[in-house]
């Protein structure tokens, strides 16, 4: 089940990736598609029901021995490819390195089918081949070749890695990409550690097959796992901030917005916008929170707003802290006042167009949270019921 989840789902961002191929022509782009095709047949064809059905028509005992550790081979040489890429420098230079390793890589692909030809492998082992035919001759070279250029290839992406990211400053999502990137590769390191150190065992006449069947078998999924996280990190890393950053800004906007709303039920647009656009409906929660605040311009009381000013002091809030006290208070009362159907405090036609800019984001979302809680604000609330003036008529300034 764990082969065809896996193989499923690489295969699956494939799909998603391959339409791109038309549109392109970039050799990073094509070693990205590549590696997604290579391991998710990689991890079909490792499943044992899919090596048995491959044995069985072609008829040859182990048949998917030889097509395993050759797309095995393919996707350590396709890797290689694409750090090569992706870290970029002069392209002529990228691209000559990348075709040696394809070229070197092909040629071990090439030799291990040669081997398994050369050897006697007729009892067919789904699971366990690699100790079983571990002192055969020819598939004992076949099985060290295909671990040893795995392994290879785990070393030296680890180590393109480690100097890569000793070089990279920013971005920092490239970073942790090339971290969790350092700590696949190590785990591709232990795999292929357990398999030698079973077949060594092998060798010595002991019997370690765990390593190869159970231990080796729980490493794979784990590193295909780590080694995809490390790749795409750096891609959805920001995109995936962007989107955590929008929602809790949208959810600690709410009690700012639903003031206003209350008071001014008109700001808030009739047109539905998806759920999931999350950007566009904070976008439009922001333009109605600023036009809630012009709507009650005209209901701003400054007492109040020296009032709350005092109490922030009072409270030891200071700076952005107190800037944002002060107007929720003022904008509490303002909306108790509109939705009360109190008269203004002053004409609309009195007041300056630029009395009350837009505040931004980070502005309104400190006023939302002194709505919610804040002793200031109550403090405002309680001051403005017993003003004579605030809820009978206009004030006097």
């Amino acid at each position: 089940m764990v082969h065809w989840i896996l193989s499923g789902a690489v295969l699956l961002a494939f799909c998603i990736k391959a339409p791109g191929l038309r549109h392109t022509r970039s050799p990073l782009y094509a070693s990205v598609c590549g590696v997604l095709l290579m391991s998710g047949l990689l991890y079909g064809c490792s499943n044992p029901d899919v090596i048995g059905f491959l044995n069985d028509i072609t008829g040859v005992p182990n048949f998917a021995a030889p097509l395993v550790y050759g797309l095995l081979t393919a996707v350590s040489a396709l890797v290689l490819t694409l750090l090569i890429y992706w870290r970029g420098g002069p392209r002529d230079r990228a691209r000559r390195t990348a075709q040696w390793w394809l070229a070197v890589y092909g040629l071990i692909i090439v030799a291990e089918v040669v081997l398994f030809i050369l050897g006697d492998a007729s009892v067919e082992r789904r699971v366990d081949l690699d100790t079983y035919y571990a002192r055969t001759p020819f598939i004992r070279e076949m099985i060290l070749l295909y671990l040893l250029a795995h392994t290879s290839a785990a070393l030296m992406a680890a180590g393109l890695c480690v100097r890569w990211v000793a070089e990279v400053q920013d971005p920092p999502w490239l970073r942790r990409g090339l971290r969790v990137l350092i700590c696949g590769f190590f785990l591709n390191l232990c795999l292929d550690a357990s398999k030698l150190t079973a077949i060594g065992a092998r060798w010595a006449g002991a019997d370690w097959d765990f390593l190869n069947t159970q231990v080796a078998v729980a490493l794979e999924g784990l590193c295909l796992i780590v080694t995809s996280t490390g790749f795409v990190l750096p891609l959805i890393g920001p995109r995936g901030k962007d989107l955590y950053t929008a929602v809790t800004t949208y959810r600690a906007l709410h009690p700012l917005w639903r003031t206003l709303h209350h008071a001014t039920p008109a700001v808030a647009r009739a047109l539905p916008l998806p759920w999931w656009h999350i950007e566009l409906r904070l976008t439009r929660r922001v333009a109605e929170i600023h036009d809630g605040r012009l709507a009650l311009r005209p209901f701003r009381d400054p007492r109040v707003a020296a009032f709350a000013s005092a109490q922030a002091q009072k409270s030891g809030l200071a700076g952005d802290d107190a800037v944002a006290a002060v107007e929720a208070a003022v904008l509490a009362t303002a909306a108790h006042s509109k939705a009360a159907h109190a008269q203004p405090c002053a004409p609309v036609r009195d007041a300056p167009a630029d009395d009350e800019p837009p505040l931004r984001r980070e502005a309104l979302v400190r006023v939302s949270r002194m709505l919610r809680r804040c002793p200031v604000v109550d403090a405002a609330r309680d001051y403005s019921r017993n003003l004579e003036v605030p809820t009978h008529g206009p004030a006097t300034h």
